[in-house]
């Protein structure tokens, strides 16, 4: 078969669009397969409009020169060869060797001018391809400013552009989209001419080609077209493609020009074109079935062979003859992996106080501080750390990152200067004393015992990583900082690939196949959640761990899967979109730091208002650029505003590093059950462990953090045994006493399996590390050669020339380290950090001290830090009041901006009101400030007029209790506010114009008494309907809680939802980072929310009010069943009643009721908490009481009211809180009887609410 290169060709980067697969999971090669298949040895990539593929691309084709250069050298190996004879080999039959080469190319969007900006605008789409280095470079740059300064619905270029960088590109005329082939459709010979001959100018002699394309079947390719006049939009795109085939060949012989067939590929095989058009309905969200969307027919846009595309071009044989050509031309090495020990650092000039350089190196400038800073960390200086800082400082200098260290010491004393509050630390790098006495890290690496070579060694070529926490509201100013240091096109942020998960894109070809959501959520969520991921293979069975056992299966998707015809059908679609990218965000925390421009280096785009790589974190890394975390950590501004605010209220300067970590008060407070608050330690279950360990050392605090999850959580037992008990812990050898006392035997830490490997083996600490990380990938081939050289001694791998003497030469008997060696293996897959446990347990520390000393300034710092999320605040607020911290409600006079303390007590925060907004709240207290209290909310109105406040934020506040001050009603406020805004309003007008007041006209101007707003006095709403709305501004209750009257019962169950949330996983390895990029099951960015997976099938007991309940038909039984939330002090919790428990409690469960409930708690990884209950009961204050067998009351409720609609609409919306089934009829003042819509169940909390709002001498009941 001949020779044929695609050059035409859409990966999965073409976002919901292509599906020419790169990669599949995290060993498929599915294009790259594909052509070796086809016996193809090149292929270009040309993505929509950017460059987001290219790394995985080369990378891919890359694996095929590798694997056939390792195979000859295990061939010369094998006949003998010396390593010299083996170099000289490869390189000598280089060309002989397998290869695939990758073209780099994009399809770009072209428009008139990419500055302008208009809607229904016509984009064109062009071919670029790489030719050479320059080409690549030209190629980065056109693609980079098409989202910078074209970004319009599309990244955009235009001619300008392309003349200003076409030097090393190849130009392709794209498909039918393309300008000249739409000139051709409009009749425009001549047009298409012109514009053919510029692209030719435009690029080197040759460069240049028209594109030919058919997607046709056979024997319409060899069928004579003749246009017969007929509108060629409608045209099928097979004829569309035989009109203007013919017309791009006479075009090329006429400006002398080449023609070239492409195929346009937007997936590999014809069977894969219906799974594509599923994904172009979830791009555009239609349905398969919608008669009028775009379709991509026929099926033929798949990867062909060279007889294939013959088929389809039979009159144009020399086209697919050019492929070969230009994939000949084109020679690009795209730098995807830098050498080892090769690294992209920015040249750090050190300078003095007065900005000018001091003329020294980087290398003498980080010497200098260092010895500078060991004398102010330390009162002695003994050898111990005259070794270490001697021993850090040459494997710093000699890897060449001392301009590393300094780039990041620099940003951190700026933020410092600047007030901006910084982390102790996090990760490995707390491990380095140099950083600790710079200034870079906080927490004494000799005195906990950290490693420095866990962080740096010279054994382990990688660049170091120092991840700094920094405070949320500082953040931003840090990362502006470094970019005008650096300069602003040297620095920008890091792409992240959202992907579609297994659940994701089930629902989504649900969607695209109408199936009815029920059965489509049903599906989904048999899915099992491990980690927050899901996956199909492992749903169905398919997955087999390293021990060849199988993982992760569900017995209920298993099902669904092979006894539902149309599930099986879905899944299988939705199993070859899994994983596929399905849009862009940005990184979390990543910000690249280059020596020059980073367009240099790679593509940029950009996401919104922020401009980021094209290419990822883990990709940008390998290239050896420098990637900085900037991560920003809420409770470090917690913490920065409970010392603001204990400086305001008691004058104090509170010092951590002159407080030091060993006050007894402080460790009491984080064993005393109440951890809310405390960083790291707020969950339940590490709340009720801290209870147990009793930590009294900041190193308890950090073996218990360490601890307290998946994996070691199992020696919490013996740890706690060990500490309370240290006469029981034993040592298999002595040796390992020094390492383990301080955790009582157990290995806990990373750092204690180096110092192991170290003491008992005689490995150095660098060969220990990569001992670790050999463990934690756990290859059998490799382990049991780490064994016997632990064990025996030896080399560990071929590549280190050191002799490991091994356990039994240096003095432990052989069954000891064999038992050893298998001991330390289990702990290592699951052994924490401890230097970032250590800078962690500092931060835990610090808020535990605050709240133990500052507890309302403390917990009003929380407080001010989540402001505008309702929920977290309702969280807080009812926990101070559980504590009998009185939290004030909002006061028109009184309260600031935020929470602030007002004596023992907390008063609530204009801010924290729903859609009040901060500039207008912040000109209210400064009137209030400048000139006095307010006397009424028209005085409030009119002193605020033209500050923002809308009627809006007006009915918010009433409704929020912000003007009870004023001594009125919050309905008779509500009847009155707009009146008097619009008075108001129409008087400042007027004022303005020069005409009297409303007022004035009125009454006069010497009346002053009668110039005031009169309110029509109205009776208050109902406590439950004052409460509702309080809960709907504020997010809670702020005068009151349906609940406060029930606080001793509810304490007396073993469960709240304050529970349900678990601590933030801060797993500092420096192996594996986590996803920054979390999804909804819609493919939507979200906040994630980590539960505590560890109460998962357990049986509780909670009590609370029940806010919501529907009533639903099962599918499986068409029974009753019930949904329900339920609310306690802390926040709500989903509640299910299958038909048994629905049934039997049916008349507990009405809305607004107080009840108990007991169940099955579920928590899953990424659904919400639920209870399924087995059982109710009715709460009572004095505590509960069984009702499952008291009758529900029936009777008719008579009202006597008057007819004012703002009275009548009151007690409608009581009644609509009370559903059920008795009539309530009414007698109005006139003698007019009636009956109202609503039917409602007979309460005592319905008659105390009608009494309250029309008098409870008002209110009968007639019982039947």
């Amino acid at each position: 078969m001949k020779e044929f290169v695609h050059l035409h060709l859409h990966t999965e980067y073409s976002l919901l669009d292509g599906m020419a697969r790169i990669k599949k999971g995290k060993k498929g090669t599915p294009l790259l397969d594909a052509l070796k298949a086809k016996g193809m040895k090149a292929c270009a990539i040309t993505d929509h409009g950017n460059m987001y593929g290219v790394y995985p691309f080369v990378e891919t084709f890359n694996s095929v020169r590798k694997k056939a250069v390792d195979k000859y050298k295990e061939q010369l190996e094998a006949e003998g060869k010396t390593k010299d004879e083996i170099k000289a080999a490869v390189k000598e039959n280089a060309d002989n060797l397998d290869s695939m080469k990758p073209i780099i190319g994009s399809e770009f969007y072209v428009v008139d001018n990419h500055k302008v900006f208009e809607h229904g605008e016509t984009r064109n789409h062009l071919i670029l391809l790489a030719k050479n280095q320059t080409g690549y470079k030209n190629l980065m740059k056109l693609s980079s400013i098409s989202f910078i300064d074209g970004f319009y619905y599309k990244p955009r270029i235009d001619m300008q552009l392309l003349k200003e960088h076409s030097e090393g590109l190849i130009c392709l005329s794209a498909c039918i989209q393309g300008k000249i082939p739409q000139l051709l459709l409009n009749d425009d010979y001549e047009g298409a001419k012109k514009l053919a001959l510029e692209f030719k100018s435009m690029f080197a002699p040759g460069d240049f080609y028209l594109e030919l394309q058919f997607h046709g079947t056979p024997e319409q390719a060899k069928m004579p077209y003749v246009y017969r006049g007929e509108d060629k939009r409608d045209m099928p795109l097979w004829q569309r493609q035989r009109y203007i085939n013919p017309l791009l060949k006479k075009l090329a012989d006429e400006i002398g020009v080449k023609v070239v067939a492409t195929n346009d590929v937007h997936y590999l095989t014809k069977e894969d074109a219906e799974v594509q058009d599923v994904m172009l309905c979830v791009n555009m969200q239609r349905k398969v079935g919608d008669p009028d969307r775009m379709r991509m027919d026929p099926h033929e846009f798949y990867l062909k062979t060279y007889d294939e595309m013959l088929l389809m071009l039979p009159e144009y044989p020399e086209a697919l003859d050019t492929t070969v050509e230009i994939a000949d031309k084109c020679n690009v090495t795209v730098e995807i992996r830098a050498p080892e020990g090769h690294y992209e650092i920015p040249n750090y000039v050190p300078e003095g106080d007065d900005g000018k350089p001091l003329g020294i190196t980087a290398e003498e400038y980080l010497s200098q501080m260092s010895w500078a800073g060991l004398k102010k960390r330390y009162s002695v200086i003994t050898k111990e750390l005259e070794d270490r800082m001697r021993m850090e400082l040459d494997v710093i200098i000699k890897m060449g990152f001392a301009g590393y260290y300094l780039i990041v010491w620099d940003y951190i004393n700026w933020a410092k200067k600047h007030g901006i509050p910084i982390g102790p630390g996090r990760g490995s790098g707390v491990g380095s004393i140099v950083a600790y006495c710079v200034g870079i890290t906080n927490v004494d690496p000799i005195r906990y015992n950290l490693l420095f070579e866990r962080f740096l060694n010279v054994e382990r070529i990688s660049m170091p990583d120092f991840d700094v926490d920094i405070c949320i509201e500082g953040r931003g100013k840090v990362i502006e900082y470094v970019s005008h240091k650096y300069h602003p096109e040297n620095v920008t942020q890091i792409i992240a690939f959202g992907t579609m998960s297994a659940r994701s894109s089930l629902k989504d070809v649900a969607r695209a196949y109408d199936i009815p959501y029920a059965d489509a959520d049903k599906w989904s969520k048999a899915i099992p959640m491990e980690a927050g991921k899901c996956s199909f293979d492992k749903a169905l069975g398919l997955y087999k761990n390293d021990e060849g056992k199988v993982e992760g299966a569900s017995p209920d998707f298993i099902e669904f899967y092979e006894t539902d015809a149309t599930a099986h059908s879905i899944i299988d679609i939705a199993r070859k979109l899994e994983g596929m990218p399905r849009q862009t965000s940005m990184h979390a925390c990543g910000v690249l730091i280059c020596p020059k421009k980073v367009v240099e280096y790679l593509p940029l785009q950009r996401k919104e208002d922020s401009i980021t790589t094209q290419f990822d974190k883990d990709q940008v890394e390998a290239m050896g650029l420098v990637k900085m975390d900037f991560l920003g950590l809420r409770t470090l501004t917690d913490i920065n505003l409970a010392c603001q605010y204990a400086k305001e209220d008691y004058g104090v300067d509170i010092d951590f590093d002159k407080a030091g970590v060993d006050d007894p008060e402080v460790y009491a407070e984080i064993y005393s059950g109440d951890t809310v608050g405390i960083f790291q330690l707020e969950s339940a279950g590490m709340c009720k462990f801290m209870q147990r360990l009793k930590p009294d050392k900041l190193e308890d605090v950090i073996a218990g953090v360490s601890l307290y999850r998946p994996g070691p959580m199992q020696f919490i037992d013996s740890y706690i045994k060990g500490k309370h008990n240290p006469e029981s812990v034993r040592y298999v050898d002595e040796k390992l006493k020094k390492i383990l006392d301080v955790t009582y035997g157990c290995i806990v830490y990373q750092e204690q399996v180096m110092q192991i490997a170290r003491e008992v083996a005689g490995y150095s600490l660098g060969g220990a590390d990569l001992l670790r990380r050999a463990m934690g990938k756990k290859k059998v081939d490799i382990m049991k050669h780490n064994k016997e050289v632990f064990i025996n001694g030896g080399k560990p791998d071929e590549n280190r020339a050191a002799v490991i003497p091994g356990a039994v030469k240096l003095g432990m008997k052989a069954e000891v380290a064999n038992s050893l060696f298998d001991q330390i293996l289990q702990f290592a897959s699951y052994a924490f950090n401890k230097s970032h446990a250590a800078a962690y347990s500092v931060i835990t520390y610090q808020t535990a001290y605050l709240k133990r000393y500052y507890r309302a300034q403390f917990m009003t710092a929380i407080l001010n830090n989540r402001i505008t999320d309702a929920k977290e605040i309702g969280k807080y607020v009812n926990y101070l009041t559980s504590v009998d911290i009185k939290v004030l409600p909002p006061d028109i006079n009184r309260s600031k901006q935020k929470f602030a303390t007002e004596g023992k007590a907390v008063r609530f925060g204009l801010m924290a009101i729903k859609g009040v907004g901060e500039q207008a709240v912040a000109e209210i207290v400064k009137e209030r400030e400048q000139n006095g209290v307010y006397s009424d909310l028209e005085d409030v109105i009119r002193r605020n007029a033209g500050v923002g406040l809308n009627k809006r934020m007006v009915e918010n506040m009433i409704k929020g209790g912000v003007f009870d001050c004023f001594g009125r009603t919050r309905s008779t406020l509500m009847s009155s506010y707009e009146q008097i805004m619009d008075i108001v309003a129409h008087d400042k007008k007027n004022s303005e114009s020069g005409q009297l007041s409303l007022f004035d006209n009125l009454f006069g101007e010497e009346d002053e008494a009668l110039q005031s707003f009169t309110y029509v006095n109205l009776p208050e709403y109902s406590e439950v309907e004052k409460l509702g709305y309080e809960k709907e501004v504020l997010g809670m209750y702020s005068t009151g809680h349906p609940l406060n009257s029930f606080k001793n019962a509810l304490k007396k169950f073993g469960f709240n939802t304050s529970m349900l949330v678990a601590e933030a996983d801060d797993d500092a390895s420096d192996d594996v980072e986590e996803e920054t990029v979390s999804l909804d099951e819609n493919g939507e960015m979200r906040e994630t929310v980590r539960y505590d997976l560890s109460l998962n099938n357990q049986r509780v007991s909670m009590g609370g009010v029940l806010t919501e309940m529907t009533k639903k038909i099962s599918k499986k039984t068409g029974k009753n069943m019930g949904y329900g939330t339920l609310e306690d002090l802390f926040g709500t919790i989903e509640v299910v009643f299958f038909t048994d428990a629905f049934e039997k409690y049916r008349h507990l469960l009405k809305e607004n009721s107080f009840i108990s409930v007991t169940g099955t708690l579920s928590v899953q990884a990424e659904d919400r908490p639920k209870i399924t209950v087995r059982e109710v009961k009715e709460l009572s204050a004095d505590g509960i009481e069984e009702k499952a067998s008291e009758p529900e009351k029936h009777g008719i409720i008579y009202l006597r009211m008057s007819p004012r609609s703002d009275v009548v609409t009151a007690v409608q919306r009581i009644l609509a809180r009370y559903k059920g089934d008795n009539v309530v009829r009414v007698k109005f003042r006139d003698n007019d009887v009636r009956e109202f819509p609503q039917k409602v169940a007979i309460t005592d909390a319905l008659m105390f609410d009608l009494g309250m709002t029309v008098g409870q001498e008002n209110v009968k009941v007639i019982y039947k």
